[in-house]
């Protein structure tokens, strides 16, 4: 029988027969185009949905809100309207209204039937979106599941200030619920948000995030604004935390605040002045100037 040269190199060379079964390039580019045309179209991001507010680029303090900028839950429904609740708010009862209109480019708040200036949107990704209101800083947000979580609150205003403080330091989130009370709020604390403070004691641009490192002695404040730190001495018995001239009381004065850490694991301090809580940022002494500094959440009486 005979055997043609092409039967011999397939016997005599097993590459051989897999270079001629082998896909050539283009079958390859047709295969692979045929996959793509057969994929489903991805569809366009939509405004539709659920919202977190997650960031508020920095701004000049003349132009910062004195009470903070909280990450406000947003939902915005297909038929044009628009629901706001705090972070902290589970109640739908509590959430305010308005209307929208969307042209695919712009979004228009509606008060009164008049829409209110424009705000440029784009989407990042499918689950952020950027809004750039006119005469304000660009605000990001965050795809969230149920507009009625519970979120933890966080203060977003950022100051643009000269020195460059970077990005913002992740939190320790580690549970110390078992440690002693006394040994529990030892630590560097970044200043969160202030509360049941008496309306004329509240600064033209509000608080700033200071610092607060407190150790088995001190409790060293580094101001922000005034980038100084001053130790004042404290004794912890009973639950309650003695100290002189803290936050709103007068130098010099004693001040017994009453320790309590909220759901979230954050420090309360109460006393008859007002109320101050502080998020763990380390169990350590921390650099004050590596921290940005902000406008934090505020509430009067």
């Amino acid at each position: 029988m005979c055997v043609s040269r092409v039967q011999r190199l397939q016997v005599c060379c097993p590459l051989f027969h897999e270079i001629r079964t082998r896909p050539t390039m283009i079958q390859k580019i047709r295969l692979a185009a045929c996959f793509l045309l057969s994929l489903p179209a991805r569809a366009e991001p939509t405004i539709v949905g659920n919202w977190e507010l997650s960031h508020v680029a920095p701004q000049a303090v003349e132009n910062t809100n004195p009470r903070g900028v909280a990450n406000t839950k947003f939902s915005l429904t297909a038929d044009g309207k628009l629901l706001t609740l705090a972070p902290d708010e589970t109640s739908l009862q509590k959430a305010g209204h308005a209307e929208y209109s969307f042209d695919g480019k712009q979004l228009f708040i509606i008060e009164s039937n008049r829409p209110g200036r424009p705000a440029k949107v784009s989407f990042p990704d499918d689950r952020t979106m950027v809004l750039m209101p006119q005469y304000e800083s660009p605000r990001t947000f965050k795809r969230i599941p149920e507009f009625t979580a519970k979120l933890e609150p966080k203060s977003l205003q950022l100051i643009v200030t000269k020195a460059d403080h970077g990005s913002e330091l992740p939190y320790d989130t580690a549970d110390y619920s078992r440690l002693p009370l006394a040994e529990r709020v030892k630590g560097s604390w970044e200043v969160v948000a202030y509360e049941n403070v008496p309306s004329g004691q509240m600064p033209p641009y509000g608080f700033t995030n200071d610092v607060w490192t407190i150790d088995g002695v001190n409790v060293t404040i580094a101001s922000r604004m005034l980038e100084r730190e001053e130790a004042v001495p404290f004794s912890f018995s009973g639950g309650q935390l003695q100290s002189s001239g803290l936050a709103l009381g007068q130098p010099g004065s004693k001040l017994a605040w009453k320790v309590n850490f909220d759901e979230w694991g954050r420090l309360v301090l109460d006393s008859e002045y007002c109320r101050v809580i502080l998020k763990l940022m380390s169990r350590q002494k921390l650099d004050p100037s590596r921290v940005p500094v902000k406008i934090v959440l505020l509430k009067t009486r």
